[in-house]
């Protein structure tokens, strides 16, 4: 079983005010809330049933830490904080509960978000009235049984994750690149899939009318029988 260092919420700060990379340690027991950790670097930490409140983690990485008491199969809360640009590689946050959560150009490649459950996670960035775009790299990521209704993620690449048995109601994901996803079982009702690609992705079960748009859909040849059987056609060899 690996071992962490414990570390108080004074150590990390002065370890936070001199610039320096966090390695190796217990986080569990500091104080979160209104946390200022913007460019921070945490490697192979642990962070178990944390409550992150209005923490500003923008540009932060997060590689190998672990946000999730897996004996419990409960995860960390990050509440009304700040993670835009922030990188998480190769993370565990199972179980762990984004709530209006500022996500704006977050990268996360290859992370367990198993169970994960995403409430008003703001994935856009407003540069003035009119102008308000999206953006995220959810690449390689599990979010099997993640709970996501209403996301907006249009035109984000979420290439090679799994949304088995997630919950999409009324998701946003026009443009959005789902190559390779495996999508099946996935609750897509009234999602917005127009433009989306979703070549090389699973999609058996999928029903085109349940969607709240499809014009542009990008699909694979060999995907045509499985839509259609989603549509309760039957397709026979000529």
């Amino acid at each position: 079983m690996k071992e962490y260092a414990p570390m108080t919420t004074e150590e990390l700060q002065a370890a936070l005010a001199q610039g320096l990379p966090i390695e190796g340690a217990d986080l569990s027991n500091v104080e979160w809330n209104d946390a200022k950790c913007v460019g921070a670097s945490f490697l192979r930490c642990r962070f178990i049933r944390c409550r992150f409140a209005h923490a500003d983690f923008r540009g932060a990485t997060f590689e190998d830490c672990l946000f999730t008491d897996k004996a419990a199969s409960t995860g960390s809360t990050f509440a009304f904080s700040e993670l835009r640009e922030a990188r998480l590689i190769r993370c565990d946050l199972s179980f762990c509960h984004f709530d209006r959560c500022k996500l704006f150009a977050v990268e996360m490649d290859r992370c367990n978000l198993l169970g994960a459950r995403f409430n008003h996670a703001d994935f856009s960035h407003s540069y003035g009235r009119k102008v308000t775009p999206t953006k995220a790299t959810l690449h390689r990521c599990n979010f099997e049984i993640a709970v996501l209704p209403g996301v907006r993620l249009a035109g984000c690449d979420l290439s090679g994750s799994s949304f088995r048995e997630a919950d999409l109601t009324d998701a946003d994901l026009t443009g959005a690149n789902l190559r390779g996803c495996d999508l099946e079982k996935c609750g897509l009702l009234r999602a917005k899939l127009a433009g989306a690609d979703v070549r090389g992705a699973k999609i058996a079960g999928l029903n085109l009318l349940s969607l709240g748009s499809m014009q542009g859909l990008q699909v694979g040849q060999d995907q045509q029988w499985l839509l259609l059987a989603g549509l309760g056609i039957e397709v026979h060899p000529d």
